[in-house]
């Protein structure tokens, strides 16, 4: 799997034996991210469900995105759910706008089965927020 970008925001790729790690940089301002990201997530979750890995997002390099990203980001927990791919989103807690943001997702997403939020950065001790 290799990263991409989508106008201001690049997506690296890293991760272990254990899982895949999918670092977002930059900003998600395009007005549909949908398409674009839906059909990368659609091979992130692939690659995920065959190495029976687990998925990890992180945003804590993030600039900002839209309330367009925000419901790519709540379609892709429903997706990795049916796919049996366990997946946490990482933010960074000391940033307002993606606690905000986040936490809310936790909140919409908490009866999901292997989905998670968690709030880590330098400011703030790293935290579970999403459900056990």
């Amino acid at each position: 799997m290799h990263g991409t970008i989508f106008g201001d925001l690049s997506i690296e790729v890293g991760g272990t034996a254990e899982g895949l790690e999918l670092i977002w940089r930059g900003s998600s301002n395009s007005r549909n991210p949908g398409e674009a990201l839906r059909a990368y997530f659609k091979v992130a979750l692939a690659e995920a469900s065959t190495r029976r890995a687990k998925l990890d997002l992180h945003f804590e390099h993030l600039i900002q995105f839209n309330s367009s990203t925000v419901s790519v980001l709540l379609h892709l927990v429903d997706e990795a759910v049916t796919a049996g791919v366990s997946m946490t989103y990482f933010y960074d807690g000391g940033l307002r706008w993606q606690a905000h943001n986040f936490e809310s997702i936790a909140l919409l997403k908490r009866d999901a089965n292997g989905f998670s939020v968690k709030k880590v950065g330098t400011s703030v001790p790293a935290e579970k927020v999403g459900p056990a």
